[in-house]
């Protein structure tokens, strides 16, 4: 009797344990749901982990005059603040405090709330830079954070950020490409022999592209001589020359689509040879289209429609608009924005730069150091004038940036991203005060400081 239910008596064990086997399994994809569900509702939240946000433009005050005691500045405008006065942070610092050192800033690049300035002390006529190097300037914090050394007498001027370990700096008078290390601060390969004078940069499809203005200053003979200007195809990953592109006379600034195409300005010699846009296929690196100007153009800006604004001469001011998509001009130099459609009293000469919003921001410096450098906001859709900033002497040179608490870029590289992610998740468990994982400050690192920084992506 015992073997004939000892069968039936397994069987209906095995049973049991199936059903609560799987009643646990039910269990626990039913607790991973609600886990799932929770986070994803933190995620969503509105107010769970809000951080303060700032949009920032970031104005180069360039001006150096060594009479005056006026030294290259920097200048904050809160885009967020309605009052204009009160918007504007004005020199929170300088490159320099000795006037008589001439110190310049020559260029300016962002990453997340850190921005890279390119600096040297401005030499007397036919000698070399001295004190070249990179400012690293904690734009939250407001203080210079760090120097990047550059060769001396390079006179290095754009910066390309390639990644969070890897920039590219063009220098003009060793007429090099520099890669420099960000982390370690330092230039690790000096990429030569193909360039003269290189000043613009940009970046497209795993590629650098510097513009070559190749021209010469010949302090005897008080006169510029201009070779052929061309620009220079770097592979961003391993740092090889790719391509040398022959454009037109004196190549400067230099811009990318996002896309396919990268869009030179070159400006001429300002006398008889006159300016010319240069459209090049990235996927070929060919050139597609060439455009004459009847003109010397000035500074230029390209805006998330594709569409170049290119500021006329002082023969034939006002701003012209081509269609780089199209190939075609919106406005040519017979058909120029001449003012402020709402003030026609207000100059719209000065450098260029494109917003994140559209609107376009016009720096206009007082080189004279009278104290009259403005920053002028129009709405491109009609010309209007919308605000007018007062800033520093010399402003010239401006970009934007966006900062955000600094609690979840755990490894303070100035941007959020999956490397705070990674580094925040070995300290999982970890308590005590002033953990760098401890995104929310309560001293214990849990799954809500990942989920903050996952917030931040």
């Amino acid at each position: 009797m015992n073997k004939v239910v000892a069968v039936p008596l397994a069987s209906a064990h095995r049973k049991v344990s199936r059903r609560r086997s799987s009643s646990i399994s039910r269990l626990k994809l039913h607790a991973s749901f609600l886990i799932g569900a929770f986070l994803f509702t933190l995620l969503v939240s509105p107010t769970f982990g809000q951080t303060e946000v700032q949009d920032l433009a970031v104005v180069i005050n360039a001006l150096t005059h060594p009479d005056l005691e006026i030294t290259a500045s920097l200048s904050l405008i809160d885009l967020m603040e309605p009052n204009e006065r009160r918007a504007v942070d004005n020199e929170i610092l300088h490159f320099s405090r000795d006037p008589l050192s001439r110190r310049r800033a020559v260029g300016l690049s962002i990453r997340g709330h850190l921005a890279y300035i390119p600096t040297f002390n401005l030499p007397i006529t036919g000698a070399a830079s001295s004190g070249d190097s990179i400012f690293i300037v904690n734009l939250e914090d407001r203080e210079i954070v760090g120097e990047i050394p550059i060769q001396e007498g390079s006179m290095p001027q754009q910066v390309a950020l390639i990644n969070a370990q890897k920039l590219y700096v063009t220098c003009a008078a060793a007429h090099e490409v520099h890669v420099v290390d960000i982390p370690n601060r330092n230039t690790t390969k000096i990429l030569t022999g193909a360039f003269n004078k290189p000043t613009g940069i940009t970046l497209l499809n795993g590629k650098a592209y510097v513009s070559n203005p190749a021209w010469e200053w010949d302090p005897e003979a008080r006169m510029t001589t201009y070779y052929e200007s061309r620009v220079t195809v770097i592979d961003t990953a391993t740092d090889i020359v790719l391509k040398s592109i022959p454009v037109p006379t004196n190549a400067g600034e230099i811009f990318s689509d996002g896309e396919s195409t990268i869009i030179v300005k070159t400006v001429g010699n300002y006398n008889d040879v006159l300016g010319h846009l240069v459209l090049i296929d990235a996927n070929t690196d060919e050139i597609v289209e060439t455009v004459k100007l009847k003109l010397t153009p000035g500074s230029s800006a390209l805006n998330a429609e594709k569409q170049l604004f290119i500021q006329g001469s002082w023969q034939k001011p006002g701003l012209l608009i081509y269609d780089v998509a199209a190939k075609d001009w919106i406005r040519d130099e017979d058909d120029t924005i001449t003012n402020f459609s709402n003030d026609a009293d207000v100059s719209i000469s000065g450098g260029l730069t494109f917003a994140p919003d559209g609107n376009l921001y016009i720096t206009q410096p007082d080189w004279g150091g009278g104290g009259q450098d403005y920053v002028r906001v129009m709405d491109v859709t009609d010309a209007s004038l919308l605000q007018t900033y007062h800033v520093g002497p010399g402003a010239s040179i401006l970009a934007f940036a966006q900062i955000i608490s600094r609690n979840e870029d755990v490894n303070n590289d100035g941007i959020v991203n999956i490397s705070d992610l990674v580094i925040a998740a070995r300290f999982l468990g970890d308590q005590g005060p002033g953990i760098i994982a401890d995104v929310n400050g309560d001293e214990v690192v849990n799954i809500l400081d990942l989920v903050l920084i996952g917030q931040g992506l």
